[in-house]
């Protein structure tokens, strides 16, 4: 059983094949941005609750303890009354 095909029906798979292909990059792409605009949030949001975190606890008018990868200072808001 021999099966022939004509240049329609290649013409026609190929395009098919180039459109399930086009459709599935694009969705890729979209996909990606998406991602990358959400992580961008969350990063944002991040530092936003870390400053707010900051400012709380500065308004105590106690020092404030950060700690980093090899250092630790104390931070004190300056706006508070010396004892």
């Amino acid at each position: 059983m021999e099966i022939t095909l004509s240049k329609k029906t290649i013409g026609s798979l190929v395009l098919f094949l180039w459109l399930v292909f086009s459709i599935v990059y694009i969705a890729s792409d979209i996909w990606n941005n998406y991602k990358k605009i959400q992580l961008t949030a969350a990063y944002n949001q991040g530092k936003t609750d870390t400053i707010n975190a900051l400012i709380k606890e500065a308004d105590k008018c106690q020092p404030v303890s950060i700690f980093g990868e090899e250092k630790d200072i104390q931070l004190m808001n300056l706006n508070c009354p010396a004892n």
